[in-house]
């Protein structure tokens, strides 16, 4: 299939269209400016009515078209929305009046019309993203290139998160108003999952805004071209068959069929995950205040550890929590698995479960892997662990033995290990701190750097060279020393492509860094210099540790670090799927020619 069928519609189009559009101003209107009570009850109606013409489209759609079937499939999704929003809505109004009140108090809503009215927009809002997703599809139908794709569809996405955190009630009332350079700064780092802050999230945002920048990072964790491969799949509506065998080599699915439960298993084990992590968060917090500022907290901080985004709704990120085992343990291991890569997650799980008689007992495990046991896990999730692994290690121990009689020279020996195990895995693209990061010793701040450099694994939230490329890079370096040609691990050769690939992605990672500190050494030669390498090397891995400084730098580094942050997040994924996609093959070959390096 070259491309996409138009979508069947009952409304004209033109009519869709408008309607979409009022919904958009109307969202943005209600959200984003301080309004009368008036006002809000217009555009309570004119929501409800848009929500009214949404849902006659999709009913008329049924009725005009011939063949119905095949209408449900290529809207599947907007059927089982609206669905969904009727039934939400049909239990609301049939809730005894007790139960809708405490519902509604502990929402903070003042009335069940109230939800009934945040459900209407919540389907607008839903309804929208879903066009926009078919508009991004219809792209690799003209044949577009993935990785432009992917580039565009994140530049999109930030320049849609700094217009809403311009508007007026995305900051706290009272605040100093978002300046265009800081809500580009925000945006930015939200969508590149990076954590540096210019505002503080938790006072200078109001709750909108920092749904705003949650809904980035969650965005951007796992990435608009996974949302569009599963609106694709669910509306049975295929993805082109050049992008279709790109994704398939990229997340290593021999078919059709397995590439789908794997982008089905990335949405649905991200959700998973985050809401576990939440759920602990929450029965690790303090039982005080407010039960929905909790779980609001809770959920915000693990979407946040899990995308590897580092963003926290206090000023000195979880220092406030360095001596709470649980809140450690359960952001340290979101991170872990955030950064492991959804494709060695899938893997393991896999490969552990086949290996079980108890699931292969069972008809349906045996239908999902054909019965087949993997003989062996891949030379990627292997490498990628044993990287991982040994980065925790040495970054645990590192710590520990650096700042043991300086930051750390007041805590037990229990506290100690925890603070130190915690920085160790942060710095791999996560952001969050328990110590003040400006504090840290020389030698530390070194050690740090070394680790966001490396980075997570490939295909992940998370940023860096990735532990595969470094990984792929010291085994050259081995083969060199031993004399061999060939690049090996595990019992298997490495690809020719596959080495230049991760030379280049750490050749443009050098050059990034020298550049950016090059700049930012231009635009604020008054920060101390070790200041100023630690955060172009934090943007450009996306971690979000900061010395300090973010705050005071000038506009043109703060832009620098825009730059960084972007690269840093696309650079590596759009390098992968060029090299997946395939080119016009050369008709020559020159001979070779031995150069002398060193």
């Amino acid at each position: 299939m070259s491309s996409f069928p138009p979508t069947p519609h009952g409304l004209p189009v033109g009519w869709l269209r408008a309607a979409s559009g009022l919904v958009l101003v109307s969202l943005i209107v209600q959200h984003g400016f301080p309004l009368g009570e008036v006002w809000d009850r217009g555009l309570h109606g004119l929501n409800f009515l848009l929500a009214a013409i949404f849902g006659a489209d999709l009913v008329l759609a049924r009725q005009t078209v011939r063949r119905r079937p095949q209408v449900f499939g290529a809207r599947r999704v907007e059927y089982w929305l609206l669905g969904g929003f009727l039934v939400l809505l049909i239990l609301t109004w049939m809730l005894p009046a007790a139960a809708a009140g405490r519902l509604a108090s502990f929402l903070h809503l003042e009335s069940r019309v109230e939800l009934a009215c945040n459900l209407a927009k919540l389907f607008l809002l839903l309804s929208l993203c879903v066009q926009w997703l078919r508009a991004t599809g219809r792209l690799f139908g003209k044949g577009t290139r993935p990785e432009l794709i992917l580039a565009g569809s994140f530049a999109a996405v930030i320049v849609i998160g700094t217009f809403l955190l311009l508007l007026p009630n995305a900051t706290t009332v009272g605040r100093q108003p978002t300046g265009m350079v800081d809500a580009l700064f925000t945006a930015t780092s939200a969508t590149c999952v990076t954590g540096l802050v210019v505002r503080d999230t938790g006072t200078d945002f109001s709750g909108f805004g920092q749904t705003i920048i949650f809904a980035l990072f969650q965005v951007g964790g796992l990435g608009i071209i996974t949302f569009v491969a599963l609106l694709s799949f669910f509306s049975t509506r295929a993805l082109p068959v050049p992008q279709m065998v790109i994704f398939r080599q990229l997340a290593n699915a021999p078919t059709r069929s397995d590439l789908k439960r794997q982008i089905v298993g990335i949405v649905v084990a991200a959700g998973v995950i985050e809401l576990v992590g939440a759920t602990l968060l929450y029965q690790f917090l303090t039982p005080e205040g407010d039960a929905l500022a909790r779980l609001q907290w809770s959920l915000f901080h693990a979407v946040s550890a899990f995308c590897n985004a580092g963003f926290a709704l206090h000023a000195d990120s979880l220092e406030g929590f360095r001596t709470n085992p649980g809140v450690n343990f359960t952001i340290m291991g979101l991170i872990v698995l955030g950064g492991l890569g959804f494709l060695t997650i899938s893997e393991l799980v896999g490969f552990r479960l086949t290996r079980s008689p108890f699931f292969r007992r069972m008809k349906f495990f045996r239908r999902l892997h054909a019965g087949q046991v993997p003989a062996r896990l891949s030379v990627q999730t292997k490498l990628g662990l044993t990287v991982m692994l040994a980065m925790l290690v040495v970054g645990a121990v590192g710590f520990w033995s650096l700042e043991g009689r300086h930051l750390l020279r007041e805590h037990s020996v229990g506290e100690s290990f925890l603070i130190s195990a915690f920085q160790s895995v942060t710095p791999r693209t996560a952001g969050f701190n328990t110590v003040p990061i400006g504090q840290l010793q020389d030698a530390t701040l070194v050690l740090l750097m070394m680790l966001m450099v490396v980075g997570a694994n490939p295909v992940s939230a998370g940023g860096g060279v990735k532990t595969v490329s470094f990984g792929i890079l010291l085994l050259a370096l081995r083969a060199m020393v031993a004399r061999r040609d060939r690049v090996e691990a595990f019992g298997r050769t490495i690809p020719a492509r596959t080495l230049v690939a991760a030379l280049s992605v750490f050749v443009i990672y050098i050059i990034s860094a020298v550049v950016g500190v090059f700049l930012l050494s231009i635009f604020d030669s008054h920060l101390a210099f070790k200041s100023r390498v630690f955060e172009v090397i934090s943007a450009l891995s996306t971690v979000g540790l900061s010395t300090g400084i973010t705050a005071e730098l000038s506009m043109g580094s703060k832009l620098v670090l825009c730059v960084a942050m972007f690269v840093g997040r696309v650079g590596p994924l759009a390098l992968v799927l060029s090299v997946f996609h395939s080119g016009r093959p050369l008709a020559y070959e020159f001979p070779e020619e031995e150069v002398v390096v060193g």
